[in-house]
């Protein structure tokens, strides 16, 4: 497989020149790869972390505590909302809404609300988006609205910040996924523009050589030296994230200029 015989190329410094004839969308498809494997440790603690936090629930909960009178006829228990009859009750928090019981099928994406379904906690933003969290996943206790609404003073407060983070936390799949993908888009747009800065820099060497790299080729080049600071970047990341993005692109500056200066004189001679 011709990625095997990237991977090859790109531990053989002194022959790397010879390969840019490749064909460019294989190049592509490696260093899609490539990017992969950078970016994995960061991705993985994005996992662990449950993507970034929405925050704006809990916090609100936590600078102004409701003062709702919740059903005491509902709780949450068991991955559900039971309640005792089939009626809604909307409260309204900081502009936003919330309802419990909703009834509904569908729901208005021009407002900012939450809903409390049955088996459901939909999130609509005001800009015609929303997201569903299933199963209240958030709620690994049960949540008595009794108990919110006899609470006072500094318990109350600690029960609704609970209550907040428990609501945030129900979405965390969908917003594990998000974070996923925006972070790996940037991740490999990101590559992708080091490597055009990377490139044009490379091209200085040419007034050295009589003959030197196509601009294209010298993408390529710069592909095949990405995989020894990206596997570095990703045993390194694995222990310390942070560091990561940083190491592979010293390493891929470094590797660069080494590989010129030592074997770009014998190749381009």
């Amino acid at each position: 497989m011709f990625l095997v015989r990237f991977f090859q190329y790109s531990l053989q410094y002194s022959k790397v020149f010879t390969h840019v004839n490749e064909k460019m969308w294989k190049i592509v498809i490696y260093f899609l790869i490539l990017c992969m494997v950078n970016v994995f440790p960061l991705n993985y603690l994005i996992v662990q972390e449950q993507g970034w936090r929405l925050n704006f629930i809990a916090e609100s909960f936590t600078l102004e505590t409701p003062d709702w009178v919740l059903p005491e006829t509902c709780s949450i228990s068991a991955s559900k909302l039971v309640c005792a009859d089939a009626i809604e009750y909307a409260y309204e928090h900081q502009d936003m809404t919330y309802i419990f019981n909703y009834q509904g099928t569908d729901y208005d994406l021009t407002k900012r609300q939450v809903l409390f379904k049955e088996t459901t906690i939909i999130y609509t933003n005001g800009e015609n988006a929303s997201m569903v969290g299933y199963d209240y996943k958030g709620f690994n206790y049960s949540q008595s609205f009794l108990e919110l609404n006899l609470s006072e003073g500094t318990e109350r407060q600690l029960l609704y910040a609970q209550f907040g983070q428990a609501i945030e936390e129900s979405f965390s799949p969908y917003i594990v996924l998000y974070t996923l993908l925006v972070n790996t888009i940037t991740s490999i747009a990101m590559n992708a523009l080091f490597l055009v800065i990377l490139s044009l820099v490379l091209q200085l060497f040419r007034f050295g050589y009589s003959k030197f790299f196509t601009y294209l080729d010298s993408i390529k080049f710069l592909v095949y030296i990405m995989a020894v600071p990206a596997l570095l970047s990703f045993f390194v990341g694995l222990m310390e994230p942070a560091f990561s993005p940083v190491l592979f692109q010293l390493g891929m500056g470094i590797i660069t200029m080494v590989v010129m200066l030592v074997y770009g004189k014998k190749y381009f001679a």
